[in-house]
Parts: structure tokens; C-alpha cells; sequence
């Protein structure tokens, strides 16, 4: 659910009623896990990290994890925190969560919404980098993920 909040001039702006989110940049051996879906606001397939809401009361890492699991089928173990942003601020009071994982272990089904097709990709990391030079990655989150995770030493860039 969210909420329109108009300003002194007329503008609306967006307050989620579950503005918690998180994403899991997940690294397996020399690739990187995404997934690409359709965003309708553009119009278009988006290459992203898996994540999604956390619930009322849930862990955020334990969100990260479900949802890891539910949108590519994998399980994954430790994951380490990367901090939050705000990727809209202008517009929206939506904040998520990042985490990295090098820990994926099991795959089964997805566990998909019924609003959602997800299609999972596995890139070398050499590749990521590549597609974040040449904007081809637009989504803020993965860019972000990216980034923080090489910071953090977890990534050789």
C-alpha cells in the first residue's frame, strides 16, 4: 500500500507502508547471480539483484535470505551486510537493505509471486564490471551492491 504525500507545491511523493527492502549480490566462484524481470514503470526487462520486502517483525539478513531463495531458487548461507540507501528520495521514503553472499549452497524451484517472472542469470564477474562502465547496469541497487561489496574487500575488481 502506499500513500501520496503532496507538497506545498503540488507535487506528490510516495510513503510505503513496508519501505524496508533488501537485495542480495550473490558471488559464485568468478560470477555474479541476477535476476531480470519485467518493470512496468519503464517499460522494459530489468537486469537486479533478487530481494523484495522484509516483513513486519522479520530479521532483515533472514528477509534477504528468503527472498534470495524465492526469486532464484538458491539457498544461501552467511550474509554479510552492506549497508542501506535510499534509491529514490526525491520521490519515495523506499530504503533498502544490501547484502553479499559467497555462500549459496542448494538450489530448487523458485518460488515465485504470481505476478512474477524471473529469469536467473549467472555473469563473470570480468563481464559485471564491463556492463557497469558502459551503463548497461541501470538498476541503482546492483550498482550500489557492486560497489559497497568491492569496498568491503569482497570483490577483486
Amino acid at each position: 500500500m502506499t500513500n501520496k504525500i503532496p507538497d506545498t507545491s503540488g507535487r506528490k511523493y510516495i510513503a510505503l507502508d513496508k519501505p524496508e527492502a533488501v537485495v542480495v549480490l550473490a558471488k559464485m566462484g568468478g560470477f555474479l547471480l541476477f535476476i531480470e524481470q519485467y518493470r512496468p514503470p519503464v517499460e522494459s526487462f530489468v537486469m537486479q539483484l533478487p530481494g523484495g520486502g522484509a516483513e513486519p517483525h522479520e530479521a532483515l539478513a533472514d528477509a534477504a535470505r528468503r527472498e534470495f531463495t524465492e526469486e532464484t531458487g538458491y539457498t544461501c548461507g552467511q550474509v554479510n551486510y552492506l549497508g542501506d540507501m535510499l534509491p529514490a528520495p526525491w520521490r519515495s521514503n523506499d530504503r533498502t537493505h544490501l547484502f553479499f553472499t559467497d555462500d549459496v549452497q542448494d538450489w530448487q524451484e523458485q518460488q515465485l509471486e504470481d505476478h512474477e517472472t524471473i529469469q536467473v542469470y549467472l555473469l563473470p564477474l570480468s563481464e559485471c564490471v564491463e556492463r557497469v562502465t558502459n551503463n548497461t547496469f541501470t538498476d541503482g541497487e546492483l550498482n550500489t551492491a557492486i560497489f559497497r561489496s568491492w569496498l568491503h574487500g569482497y570483490l577483486e575488481l
